[in-house]
C-alpha cells in the first residue's frame, strides 16, 4: 500500500466513523457526536510481532483455553490542566470457535458527563499477514441499561471481524478525563490478573511537573513497579494465569490483585468532603416538618421511629435513579425527593437523615459496596470503592442501627443479607477509616410445623405451616409481592412441588405479605394417597423434607476459595396421629450432633395416638476455609440423612 492510498483510507475511515452510524447512534441517545471519534492514529502492528512462539501457543491450546489476552497495556498522563488521559492498548489471541462465539466483540466504557473517548485502532490480524480494520459503522453505542437507573455511562462495543482460529485482534482508545468536572477526587482501580490468562500486563503514569502527583499501591507480587522523577513504571513479572473460578467465591473486587492509582488524600477528608455534597441536599421545607409530624405522632421510642420513618422512605418513596452529569454523586434536596417521591439510594437515605434529624434522632448517611467485604483490598483512601448509601442512626453508647431505604421488603431495623459485612465509611460522623457493617448469626430462619393425619385407607393428610422470617421472609415477599392472587398460587405450587415431588396437588396460601416487619407463612394442605396398608402397618418412616432440601441446598462445591456461610437457624415440629385402635409404641431416638460447624438437635415425644418429632438446626454465619469444605459439606450430608425418622405402632391385627 503506498503512502498516499493509506492516507485517504485514514482520512476515510475518520470520516465514517465521524459521519456514519457512531454520529447517530450517539445522537439518538442524547449525546453529542464530539464525545467519541474514530482515528485511524496508531501503526499497525504485524501478525509476527505480536504472536507468541509456537510452543507457547500449543502450551495455551493444551491448558484449554479458547482465548488469551496476549497484552493490556495503561499509558496515564496527569497534565497539569487537572485533565487525565488513559490510552489502552489491548491485544487478544483466539484459538478456538467457541471463544469467538463468546467473546469475539471487545469493548470499553467511558462516562459522557466528564470524559471523552477515542478509538485509534481497531483491527484484525491474520497469521497469513492481512490486516482488517473494523467498520466503523459496526459500532454499537449503549446505556447502562439497569432497571430504574439513568446515567451517563456509555459502553462502546467493538464487533470484531473476520475472526477465525489464529486471529489476533488490537483494541486501542483514549479516554480524557475532565477530573474538574468529578465532584470527588480521581482514582483508578487496575486488576492485574483475570479470570482469563494474560500474557502481559503494564502501567506507565507520568505527570506534569505542575500536576499533582499520584498515590500509588499494588498488592500484586507479580507486578514489578519502579517510580521515576515524574513517572511510574509496573509490569508483571511473566505470563498471568487466570484465577480459578468457583459459584460460590467471594466478589472479584475481594479477589483479584489490583494496582490502585489516587490523588493524594485521607479518609477523613474524603469523608468530609462527602458529607458537603450530601449535606447540601438538607432542606428548609416545611412540608418535610409536616410529614415527620406525621410519622412521628403516637410514638415515643426512639427504635419505633426510626422502624416508622424508615418503612416510609423505603416503601413510598420508589427507587428511581436519574443520576446525570453530577447526580451520580450528589444527592438531590430532601425536599424535591419528598414531592417527587422517587429517588435513587443517597436521595433516599438523605430523605431519611433529614426526616429523622427533625425528629431528634442522630442520623448520618454511609457509604457502602454492594460487592466488597475485604477492607485489605481498600488499598488507598478513595470513593471508589463505594456504590451504594445507606442510613444509619446512634442511639448512644455506640448503638448504631443502620438500614437500607432501597430495600422494601427488608425490615428497616435490619440490614439486607447481602450488606452484611460490607466496607463502609460513615460519612462525616467517625469516617477516620472504613470499617465493616455488622452481620447477623443467622441470615435464613425458618420453623416448620405439620400435622398429619394418618387415615383407615391408607393416606396421610398433611397440614403444614413453613413459617419464614427476617432476609428470607424479605426474598419471599420480594417474589410474591408483586404476582396476582393466580400468579402467587401457582408459584406457591411449584415452590412446594419442587420439594415434595410433582405428583401431589395441595391447596396453598400465604400470609404476611402486607409489612415488611412481618414474617411470611406459606400454609398447604396436602392428602397423599396410598402410602400404606392399615392391617399391616407395624411402623411408618416420615422424612423432614424441607430440612433434606435446606441441608442439600448449604453444600458448596468451591474448591479455590473460602465458602461465606450465611448461616441457619431451622425448627421443625412434626406430628402424626394414627388411626383408631392404634398406638404409638416407640417414636425414634433422640439425636444430638455437636460439630465445629453447628448442631442438630431431636427429640420425640408419646402421646397415644400421636407422636411428635422436634427438630432443631443451628449453624451460624461463618467463612469455611478451602481445607474445611470437605468436612462441612459432611456435616450437612449427615443432617440430610437424619432428616428421616420412624416410629412404630401397636394394636389391631396382624397379616
Amino acid at each position: 500500500m503506498n503512502k498516499a492510498l493509506g492516507l485517504l483510507l485514514m482520512l476515510g475511515w475518520a470520516l465514517a466513523c465521524a459521519a456514519g452510524g457512531t454520529e447517530s447512534k450517539l445522537r439518538q441517545i442524547g449525546y453529542s457526536a464530539d464525545l467519541l471519534r474514530c482515528l485511524k492514529t496508531a501503526r499497525h502492528s504485524s501478525y509476527r510481532e505480536l504472536a507468541p512462539t509456537p510452543d507457547r501457543v500449543q502450551a495455551l491450546e493444551s491448558a484449554g483455553y479458547g482465548s488469551v489476552a496476549l497484552s493490556e497495556e495503561h499509558q496515564f498522563k496527569l497534565l497539569k490542566n487537572g485533565q487525565i488521559e488513559e490510552t489502552v492498548t489491548e491485544t487478544w489471541l483466539y484459538l478456538t470457535s467457541s471463544a469467538i462465539e463468546n467473546d469475539g466483540n471487545l469493548g470499553f466504557w467511558f462516562d459522557a458527563a466528564s470524559q471523552r473517548a477515542e478509538i485509534q485502532a481497531a483491527y484484525v490480524l491474520q497469521p497469513e499477514g492481512v490486516s482488517t480494520d473494523v467498520e466503523p459503522d459496526l459500532l454499537q453505542i449503549n446505556t447502562d441499561n439497569s432497571p430504574n437507573i439513568f446515567n451517563d455511562s456509555l459502553f462502546v462495543t467493538i464487533p470484531l471481524t473476520p475472526l477465525k482460529p489464529g486471529s489476533i485482534a488490537v483494541l486501542r482508545y483514549k479516554i480524557v478525563t475532565a477530573s474538574k468536572k468529578v465532584p470527588l477526587p480521581w482514582s483508578r482501580n487496575l486488576f492485574s490478573a483475570y479470570f482469563y490468562p494474560v500474557e502481559r500486563f503494564q502501567v506507565d503514569v507520568s505527570w506534569d511537573s505542575d500536576a499533582r502527583k499520584p498515590m500509588w499501591r499494588t498488592d500484586d507480587s507479580n507486578l514489578a513497579c519502579h517510580e521515576e522523577t515524574a513517572a511510574l513504571h509496573c509490569a508483571t513479572l511473566g505470563a498471568v494465569a487466570p484465577l480459578p473460578y468457583d459459584q460460590q467465591m467471594p466478589a472479584p473486587q475481594d479477589l483479584l490483585p489490583v494496582l490502585t492509582l489516587a490523588e493524594p488524600d485521607d479518609w477523613p477528608a474524603i469523608s468530609a468532603r462527602i458529607r458537603t455534597l450530601t449535606d447540601s441536599a438538607l432542606a428548609k421545607d416545611q412540608r418535610l416538618d409536616a410529614e415527620i409530624g406525621r410519622l412521628s405522632n403516637g410514638v415515643a421510642n426512639p427504635r419505633q421511629l426510626f422502624k416508622r420513618v424508615a418503612a416510609f422512605v423505603a416503601r413510598d418513596i420508589r427507587y428511581v435513579g436519574l443520576e446525570h452529569d453530577h447526580g451520580g454523586v450528589i444527592p438531590r434536596a430532601t425536599s424535591a425527593t419528598l414531592e417527587r417521591r422517587f429517588g435513587d439510594c443517597k436521595d433516599k437515605a438523605m430523605l431519611f437523615v433529614d426526616l429523622a434529624r427533625r425528629a431528634g434522632l442522630d442520623a448520618y448517611p454511609v457509604l457502602t459496596s454492594t460487592k466488597r467485604r475485604a477492607l485489605n483490598k481498600l488499598l488507598l483512601p478513595s470513593s471508589s470503592y463505594f456504590n451504594h448509601m445507606i442510613a444509619c442512626v446512634n442511639f448512644g453508647k455506640d448503638q448504631e442501627q443502620c438500614t437500607d431505604l432501597t430495600d422494601p421488603e427488608t425490615a428497616g431495623s435490619r440490614l439486607p443479607h447481602t450488606l452484611h459485612g460490607a466496607v463502609a465509611l460513615t460519612v462525616g460522623q467517625d469516617g477516620a477509616a472504613p470499617r465493616n457493617l455488622p452481620s447477623e448469626p443467622f441470615t435464613w430462619v425458618a420453623s416448620v410445623k405439620a400435622e398429619n393425619r394418618l387415615t383407615e385407607a391408607g393416606s396421610v393428610v398433611e397440614t403444614l405451616v413453613r413459617r419464614y422470617e427476617s432476609h428470607w421472609a424479605a426474598g419471599l415477599r420480594r417474589v410474591l409481592a408483586a404476582k396476582s392472587k393466580a400468579e402467587s398460587e401457582r408459584w406457591l405450587l411449584e415452590d412446594f412441588r419442587a420439594v415434595m415431588g410433582d405428583q401431589v396437588a395441595p391447596s396453598v396460601s400465604v400470609q404476611g405479605l402486607e409489612t415488611s416487619e412481618a414474617g411470611i407463612a406459606l400454609n398447604s394442605v396436602t392428602e397423599y394417597p396410598n402410602l400404606f396398608t392399615l392391617g399391616q402397618l407395624t411402623s411408618y418412616q416420615e422424612s423432614d423434607s424441607w430440612l433434606r432440601d435446606l441441608a442439600n441446598d448449604a453444600k458448596t462445591s468451591n474448591r479455590h476459595y473460602p465458602y461465606r456461610f450465611e448461616g441457619i437457624d431451622y425448627r421443625s415440629e412434626l406430628s402424626f396421629r394414627v388411626p383408631a385402635g392404634r398406638r404409638v409404641a416407640s417414636g425414634g431416638p433422640k439425636i444430638d450432633y455437636v460439630s465445629a460447624w453447628g448442631e442438630l438437635h431431636r427429640h420425640v415425644r408419646q402421646d397415644g395416638e400421636v407422636v411428635t418429632a422436634y427438630t432443631r438446626l443451628e449453624m451460624p454465619k461463618a467463612e469455611i476455609p478451602v481445607a474445611k469444605i470437605a468436612e462441612y459439606n459432611r456435616f450437612l450430608e449427615l443432617v440430610g440423612y437424619e432428616s428421616r425418622f420412624r416410629f412404630s405402632l401397636s394394636g389391631g391385627s396382624q397379616q
